[in-house]
């Protein structure tokens, strides 16, 4: 859950207690700032997280710790905008084919 569009979705989804996914109580924005209030939250620190995606072009935007494989910083990564990363990701892939 640390990735902020998986969180987003999981909120609006099953918030308040109840609540079916195919009929949502929240709103997107209020899901959205639910799931960046908790995602805000200190958590441990794991090791060897460049392991994760040894591949960093394959990475979520929404990833939240480095290695990156783009100059956005790390805020940017956990709370957004993330279209501006999309947007250079496609244009790199673009370029390297």
């Amino acid at each position: 859950m640390h990735r902020l569009i998986a969180s987003a979705s999981f909120v609006r989804a099953n918030m308040p207690f109840g609540t079916h996914y195919d009929a949502p109580v929240l709103s997107a924005e209020d899901a959205w700032d639910v799931a960046a209030f908790l995602n805000s939250q200190p958590r441990p620190l794991r090791a060897n997280l460049e392991r994760d995606y040894p591949n960093r072009a394959r990475k979520p935007v929404d990833a939240p710790f480095p290695p990156f494989a783009d100059k956005f910083p790390l805020e940017q990564h956990r709370l957004g905008p993330f279209k501006p990363i999309q947007d250079a990701l496609a244009a790199n892939s673009a370029s390297a084919n």
